[in-house]
């Protein structure tokens, strides 16, 4: 995930301003986000907080003698407080939000290792850094493997952001390039080698981990790669606005590992994008915060009065 241009994050997450008409368009990722399930989420945080606890344990069992909270109660107060890892409420806060701290740094090596890649595809003047770096060299070794030359007008297009307007949504591509790969059939049938110098145009997604294996795929980088396919326009840096480029013969997914990559097909089809677009209201539907403005009512009709809220029982 990179930081495009016109993008940006609200309440609600990520949309892009349409360069032309300033219209909001939801982000392709934020629609997928709000519509669909990721049971693995929940273990993997519980995974990550129970793996802290045991890294600060010797704290835990120092915490025990000190369970006061050293947060100041006023929020204006709070705002040059630093928490002290010491006291339990601190050390709860530290372990329960661990996960958050993992996740946010996941995003963070994506979004260099985007730009790295970006850079080397456009000839940008570039800074390594020794936690993105094996990434790059295996996203180097991906274009050697499939003999895509940049010199040779072998890649199409970087870091693009597309749009359907009409439909609602925007999104921004990692790679158009041109393989010698024909298009993706499905049914575990890979794709075959055409003959002689012939290349096919293909829509890429680069994807980033640092635990995963680099076989790993989800349901949700279909519909993802569907909605980048299907986009009706394309935006260029000076902002102009055009067609979206057609001819697009396959979509893949282009997992990067520190030793390993692996570029998987997925079928990115019209009835992706159906199903996609479908979401996309739903989505919007789900940010308008349709049930904050609901209340209680009354056998008579009105709105009950606020009640105090009963102090709770000590147990004895």
């Amino acid at each position: 995930m990179t930081d495009p241009k016109l993008a940006v994050s609200t309440d609600h997450g990520r949309y892009y301003t349409h360069p032309a008409t300033g219209e909001l368009l939801i982000s392709v990722t934020n629609v997928i986000g709000a519509c669909t399930s990721k049971p693995a989420l929940v273990p993997w945080a519980a995974k990550a907080s129970n793996d802290r606890a045991w890294q600060v344990l010797p704290r835990m069992v120092s915490a025990l003698r000190r369970p006061t909270d050293c947060r100041p109660a006023s929020s204006a107060a709070r705002r040059e407080w630093e928490p002290c890892g010491q006291c339990r409420p601190c050390l709860e806060r530290e372990i329960k939000g661990h996960h958050a701290v993992i996740r946010d740094s996941a995003a963070d090596l994506g979004t260099r290792v985007h730009a790295l890649a970006e850079a080397h595809v456009t000839g940008a003047s570039h800074v390594m850094d020794p936690e993105s770096e094996p990434y790059v060299q295996q996203y180097l070794r991906f274009l050697a493997d499939y003999s895509i030359d940049i010199n040779a007008g072998h890649i199409e297009s970087a870091e693009m952001s597309v749009a359907s307007p009409r439909i609602g949504y925007a999104g921004t591509l990692d790679l158009l390039a041109h393989l010698r790969l024909d298009a993706f059939l499905g049914d575990r049938k890979p794709p075959k080698l055409l003959p002689g110098d012939q290349r096919a145009l293909w829509l890429i997604d680069i994807k980033t981990s640092a635990t995963r294996p680099a076989s790993s795929i989800y349901d949700e980088y279909i519909l993802q790669l569907a909605a980048l396919r299907y986009a009706t326009e394309m935006w260029l840096p000076d902002d102009t606005v055009e067609p979206m480029l057609r001819g697009i013969r396959g979509a893949a997914v282009l997992n990067l590992r520190v030793d390993d990559y692996a570029l998987i097909p997925v079928p990115a089809l019209p009835d992706a994008h159906k199903v996609f677009c479908s979401m996309v209201g739903a989505a919007k539907w789900r940010h308008g915060d349709p049930a904050k403005a609901l209340l209680p009512t009354t056998p008579a009709g009105g709105i009950p009065q606020t009640r105090a809220r009963r102090a709770p029982r000590k147990v004895a």
